[in-house]
């Protein structure tokens, strides 16, 4: 593989915003957003020691989080 193909193959990949970032984005506090990654309950990783999140990760865990908590309708019967 040559260096050009490494470079557009590179500029594929998303990029990963910070923890402030992410909780300003998500309208949490940081410690907040900390504390629900390391639960498992929002997408993140930690790199060296800080906290990275991609957008596109979030997005998706924000939209099933709103599906999710949408009440279901009643059935009269």
């Amino acid at each position: 593989m040559e260096a050009s193909e490494i470079v557009e193959h590179a500029s594929q990949f998303e990029r990963f915003i910070d923890l402030e970032t992410a909780a300003e984005l998500l309208q949490l506090h940081p410690d907040t957003l900390k504390r629900k990654t390391r639960a498992g309950e929002i997408p993140g990783r930690k790199i060296g020691r800080r906290w990275k999140y991609r957008l596109s990760e979030l997005d998706a865990w924000a939209k099933s989080t709103l599906i999710s908590r949408q009440p279901q309708s009643r059935r009269v019967i």
